[in-house]
């Protein structure tokens, strides 16, 4: 029953929702931990982009990702990680924008 319940997140749309949302949270914690506090978030990248952080850190936020890859690998949902993987090429889109422009 459990099983059956579970299978449905064997579903790329879920895999890319997760990947895309994993990143994200993983910059928030970054800059929960980082930021001196009363810092906006905005100025909070924005010290990033000076110091030319933003690229890296990013970079270093969709990381979380293999935990996400292994796990469902180890669950046997493929499905599910052809939306991570997505979500991988996805942020790699990005950060190749964002580090020409």
């Amino acid at each position: 029953m459990l099983s059956e319940k579970l299978q449905k997140l064997n579903k790329p749309v879920i895999g890319l929702a997760l990947g895309l949302a994993l990143p994200l949270i993983s910059f928030l914690i970054y800059y929960a931990s980082k930021s001196p506090s009363g810092e906006s978030l905005i100025l909070f990248i924005d010290r990033l982009k000076g110091l030319s952080a933003f690229v890296p850190t990013l970079s270093l936020c969709v990381l979380p990702n293999l935990l996400l890859y292994f796990g469902f690998k180890k669950l046997n949902y493929w499905y599910a990680i052809k939306g991570i993987v997505a979500s991988v090429f996805v942020y790699t889109i990005v950060v190749l924008v964002l580090k020409f422009s």
